[in-house]
């Protein structure tokens, strides 16, 4: 039997309830009542859904749902700046917005199927275009569902991350679960690039809650006899996770699969039912999305093994010369050439997108997306896991760290560390190998070598920044005249 909500609980419905109803007026008189409506109604499902999934996970506490609470708040906000941004001009609406990039194409493509006015290309995985068409079906055309569905989406990774953190980590360390959901939650809101990417107009809020999804389903095999769902709930949210990626991003599948091996392998006896019926419905998923996509399995095999058409299109822009310039013909280099330059490839993957920009007109919204300051917290602190903790065998926690550590080493392998979106899905699976750190120095373990470690890192990342600031500003090509600088790196 459930709790009756204690004072903070009532006090914080009392809070949405106003934030929502500021919401509702704002809305109505910018926008007109009709549509005003509709984006309040659209918010208000957005921020629901995460919201009772919250409320009835063990662990759940006030902490954490005003974690949540505050996120949203400032995804909403975003999402409404975008609004104004989308629909300031006379000729633009929110039947029309002013999209631009791939958000564009997606909406175009929606819309060209929705009643044929506009004509579309063909987009390589069709899933969130479909999405956003399905609901137009419904609730008739407009940015602001995709938007919220999206925002549904970012949330809903924000508090299955925290979850995972909980089963992972609950008989490992001291904390209490409610310790570690709302940490693993505040962890998450710190993956500021991530958060802004998933919030688009992109299909990338679907692959970050998909891929959470798999992971909280995962982390059942990782996490002993605390908390085994039974098998068919298991299965039914893995396959809503093997879906959703076959149809917004088949290619990450295959990380699926990785983590499915690598969670059966040290009780296979026992999990190889499971982990077989998993494999299968990747199987399935993956013809499904195949039949779909743009791309076929033989385009999969090019894109992992590499080729010219690799090389023609990664790695190109003018920004990136002096990368490219380095890499020489990466693409085309055998398979343990590569992986002697994973160093190199998984460094600058882990350091972009840098936290400046260079527009002229730089905005508030684009200063905001490149905050991964949080992201370097994250990811230095999981480094000092794999470096000083993860070959203790009574210290360490199991299987799950290599994980997204062996899919971050593959996509920096396969892209050359160049794409930094691409790897924004794993790195929430990095937040309880951040937080298992955490607790254990609160617990007294490894203080010392710990503030050594993040000491070091914080320089090693300043340095590496200021470099690539002055190569980004030209002035080491200046001072050099030559490529005498990239051609002694070639040598190390």
């Amino acid at each position: 039997m459930r709790n009756r909500p204690t004072i903070s609980g009532q006090l914080l419905m009392l809070v949405e309830a106003i934030a929502f109803a500021t919401l509702c007026v704002v809305a109505s008189q910018h926008f007109g009542f009709a549509d005003g409506i509709k984006v309040s109604v659209a918010y208000l499902v957005a921020y629901l859904v995460p919201r009772i999934t919250l409320a009835r996970s063990r662990g759940s506490s006030a902490v954490a749902c005003i974690v949540l609470f505050l996120l949203a708040v400032m995804l909403m906000s975003i999402d409404y700046v975008r609004l104004e941004r989308w629909t300031i001009f006379d000729e633009f609406s929110l039947q029309t917005p002013n999209l631009s990039g791939d958000g564009r194409n997606y909406y175009k493509w929606a819309l060209s199927r929705y009643d044929g006015s506009v004509e579309a290309n063909e987009v390589v995985f069709p899933g969130f275009p479909m999405m956003m068409l399905g609901l137009w079906k419904v609730l008739g055309v407009s940015v602001v569902w995709p938007q919220a569905l999206n925002l549904m989406f970012s949330l809903m990774t924000v508090v299955l991350t925290g979850m995972t953190t909980r089963r992972l980590l609950s008989h490992r360390v001291s904390q209490s679960p409610r310790v570690l959901l709302a940490g693993g939650m505040v962890m998450s809101c710190l993956l500021i690039y991530l958060l802004m990417l998933s919030t688009s107009i992109l299909k990338e809020g679907s692959i970050c809650f998909a891929v959470a999804l798999a992971g909280y389903v995962l982390a059942s095999f990782a996490s002993g006899d605390e908390e085994r769902h039974p098998m068919w709930q298991d299965i039914l949210l893995f396959v809503l996770a093997c879906v959703l990626i076959a149809l917004v991003r088949t290619t990450y599948l295959y990380f699926i699969v990785l983590g499915v091996i690598i969670m059966a392998l040290p009780k296979w006896r026992q999990d190889w039912p499971l982990a077989v019926i998993m494999l299968v419905v990747i199987g399935l998923s993956l013809a499904l999305g195949n039949s779909l996509s743009s791309y076929s399995i033989n385009r999969h095999a090019e894109i992992a093994t590499g080729g010219w058409n690799m090389q023609r299109f990664y790695v190109m822009s003018e920004s990136q010369q002096f990368y490219h310039d380095l890499l020489n013909y990466y693409f085309l280099y055998s398979l343990w050439h590569k992986l002697l330059m994973l160093p190199l490839t998984m460094s600058v993957q882990f350091i972009i997108p840098f936290p400046w920009v260079y527009y002229e007109n730089q905005s508030f919204l684009n200063l905001l997306s490149r905050m991964t300051y949080g992201w370097y917290f994250i990811g230095g602190t999981s480094l000092f896991y794999y470096f000083w903790i993860s070959w203790r065998r009574n210290e360490n926690m199991g299987v799950w760290p290599w994980w997204p550590a062996a899919s971050f080493a593959v996509i920096a392998y396969v892209m050359a560390g160049s794409v930094a979106r691409y790897v924004t899905p794993i790195e929430p699976l990095f937040v309880p190998v951040a937080m298992y750190v955490l607790c254990r120095l609160f617990e007294g373990r490894w203080r010392r070598a710990y503030l050594i470690w993040i000491i070091t890192f914080v320089v090693l990342v300043a340095v590496a920044l200021l470099i690539c600031i002055e190569i980004q500003q030209g002035a080491i090509s200046k001072m050099l005249h030559t490529q005498s600088l990239v051609q002694y790196l070639r040598t190390l």
